[in-house]
């Protein structure tokens, strides 16, 4: 079993999972309501900063790849360097910790 811990606005948590889902289709059959909005990785909307665990998540797809170059584009040199992925799109391989990427 493996942990996604994460924190979200007020509420923080953890979800034990077997891997092999996504990050967010992990965390949705547990109940918890993350940020998204198209759920294919183009929109960018399930940003998420991976705060430990980064290797345990599978390798991005061309498509999430190019949706973390956009947001980066516009971000500051500190914020360039936070570890991003699309939660619609990174499998779960391992222990995790996340939040909700912010670019503020």
């Amino acid at each position: 079993m493996f942990k996604i811990e994460y924190s979200l606005r007020e509420q923080t948590g953890i979800v034990e999972t077997e891997g092999g889902n996504t990050l967010f289709d992990e965390l949705s059959t547990k109940g918890v309501i993350w940020p998204h909005g198209c759920l294919a990785g183009a929109c960018g909307a399930c940003r998420t900063e991976i705060i430990e665990g980064m290797d345990n998540l599978s390798p991005p797809s061309a498509i999430e790849a190019d949706t973390i170059a956009r947001i980066r584009e516009g971000l500051s040199e500190e914020k360039k360097l936070v570890p991003l992925r699309m939660a619609c799109r990174a499998k779960v391989r391992g222990n995790v910790k996340i939040s909700p990427f912010s670019s503020k």
